[in-house]
């Protein structure tokens, strides 16, 4: 069976690129720019899932040649960028969806986490990181994403047990509220508090605390 699926998906994104590079190349006046869009969406999704990025990037690109405003393909771009260490355009790109939207604090909370962890010192910043992610709490209090990353942005700045307060207020929210979390999630976050904990017991005993 997944064997069959897998085929399916590879045959579909096959046939989706040939298509799309006939659509988006053709001034054909059958096809309406929402058809292409439509078109390209499935494309780069298909990618993007494979995690084929240039293929993705380059599908999502094209949607913007068509309508330069499309919200949600300019936000997959910037997870691109990101997730191939483009950190610069990374930036350039969600600080943008940030200033078209102040209010979306899942926008502002992707920019928090790309200063948080970017690699490469020259893009990590620590206070725009707690800055961007304090923002974020205020439109979104109980929201997990963000104090996630409101712990690790505390944690690069060197403020430890702040960032183990935010991660342990997450899990405390999450008990609560009976969020249902993934294995993976609970695992990311029992990693971040043991790693909080470890670095508060290292800086007990270099300041010679008992």
């Amino acid at each position: 069976m997944n064997k069959c699926i897998l085929l399916l998906v590879l045959t579909a994104a096959t046939w989706c690129s040939a298509q799309t590079n006939s659509i988006v190349t053709d001034a054909s006046p059958d096809i309406s720019p929402a058809e292409r869009i439509e078109m390209l969406q499935r494309v780069g999704e298909i990618y993007y899932q494979e995690g084929d990025w240039d293929n993705a990037l380059d599908a999502f690109q094209r949607i913007l040649k068509i309508d330069p405003d499309q919200k949600e393909t300019r936000s997959l771009i910037g997870v691109i960028y990101f997730s191939t260490s483009r950190y610069k355009e990374a930036i350039e790109n969600i600080s943008a969806l940030v200033e078209d939207y102040p209010e979306d604090y899942q926008i502002i909370n992707n920019l928090a986490w790309v200063y948080a962890t970017s690699k490469e010192s020259a893009y990590r910043d620590a206070q725009k990181a707690i800055d961007l992610a304090q923002q974020a709490l205020v439109l979104a209090p109980y929201d997990h994403h963000i104090w996630s990353t409101l712990s690790e942005a505390y944690y690069v700045a060197g403020e430890y047990e702040k960032a183990n307060r935010a991660i342990r207020h997450l899990v405390a929210l999450a008990t609560s509220s009976s969020t249902k979390m993934t294995e993976t999630m609970i695992q990311t976050y029992n990693d971040q508090i043991k790693k909080c904990s470890r670095a508060i017991e290292a800086e007990k005993l270099l300041r010679g605390d008992q």
